[in-house]
């Protein structure tokens, strides 16, 4: 690894796949295999519904893959410190965000150029049928916990977290919606007149695969181990066409997320969004943009349209993966985010927060 000559090794380890442990969804959790320093966390989902009948057929859910089958994704450290906290459609657009190479949402140009079927890709959501068939959602994200980050004209990664500690859990835990709900979009299909429609429970979970670096021998060679890399998502319900989210004060922030649900939990697309605005103190504004202005950002950065509903601010991207650009939020009184929309008078702004925290010795 950059500047820590120490660390050299990666490994890949499959850990145990996640079941969904109901025909009707619910929670489960697995404690990570207690070796090496975690980097990234890689997984896939991959889901079956079998429907006994249906006289009219459901719809996808409006919130996606990930968003209309997992309610809440979590990763802690011994069950009370949140490395990860974002519900499925946060994890969605936050694997959009972090990834600037390619898309699950884009058919790959590979695909297309050797005519090959929609259904080799690794992103599979079926349409749904009437009658009695099966359905197949499958879909891969990852979390990063190493993030490159230049720091006195070297690369290094903060954010490594530390798991030969007998003293420490790393714990993760999935709740996933139902398969069938009536009324979307908190289920993988919704609507239409469906009969029976549930999880495959045999067939139906996330994989996951760890990539980690070797603990070195000598103490004396461990990377910098005194940050945790988080990403937090908050919920900010908001009426009169304007929404205020009070940034907490906790470590160094490196983008700032967010996704607009109206009061359907429908998803808001981006151009509603009049003005974004960057506050603190008792009124400095280094930051005000309107919606089209961040989707034009997306586009040009990521050579593709972002996720619709998608709204960011990347401090660390705009920094050129330094800490320069980012927001000290223990430094910046009474920050916030303000944002005002055209269309849309009362809903949901769910906030995603990329950031880096102090931890003390693991």
């Amino acid at each position: 690894m950059w500047g820590d000559p120490g660390v050299s090794e990666q490994t890949l380890i499959l850990e145990n796949n996640m079941f969904i442990p109901a025909t009707t969804g619910g929670v489960t959790t697995m404690a990570l295999q207690r070796a090496g320093l975690l980097r990234r966390l890689r997984a896939f989902f991959y889901g079956t519904v079998a429907q006994s009948a249906a006289t009219a057929a459901p719809s996808k859910s409006a919130h996606g893959s990930l968003g209309g089958a997992i309610l809440r994704f979590r990763v802690d450290a011994n069950g009370r410190v949140p490395l990860v906290d974002l519900s499925g459609i946060g994890l969605m657009m936050y694997n959009e965000i972090q990834n600037r190479d390619g898309s699950p949402w884009a058919t790959p140009q590979a695909i297309a150029a050797n005519s090959l079927a929609q259904t080799t890709d690794l992103s599979v959501y079926t349409t749904p049928t009437t009658g009695a068939t099966t359905y197949y959602d499958s879909y891969p994200f990852e979390i990063q916990f190493g993030l490159p980050v230049m720091l006195q004209g070297r690369q290094t990664e903060l954010g490594l977290w530390l798991l030969q500690n007998q003293a420490i859990d790393l714990n993760v835990e999935i709740t996933f919606n139902p398969a069938y709900v009536a009324t979307g979009p908190f289920g993988a299909y919704n609507a239409g007149t469906a009969a029976a429609a549930t999880w495959t429970v045999a067939s139906s979970y996330v994989a996951l695969e760890r990539e980690l670096y070797s603990v070195p021998l000598d103490p004396k060679n461990y990377p910098n181990l005194s940050w945790a890399h988080q990403v937090i998502e908050f919920s900010s319900p908001f009426t009169g066409y304007f929404s205020r989210f009070n940034i907490p004060r906790a470590g160094l922030i490196l983008r700032v997320a967010s996704v607009t649900l109206d009061g359907s939990n429908l998803v808001v697309d981006a151009s509603d969004i009049s003005k974004m605005q960057w506050v603190y103190g008792s009124n400095e504004t280094p930051i005000s943009r309107p919606g089209w202005a961040m989707t034009n950002e997306f586009e040009m950065d990521y050579n593709r349209l972002p996720p619709k509903g998608l709204a960011l601010l990347d401090f660390y991207k705009w920094g050129e993966q330094g800490l320069k650009l980012v927001k000290n939020s223990e430094e910046l009184a009474n920050l916030r985010l303000e944002t005002t929309y055209t269309g849309t008078a009362a809903g949901t702004q769910k906030i995603i927060i990329d950031r880096l925290v102090p931890v003390a010795a693991r």
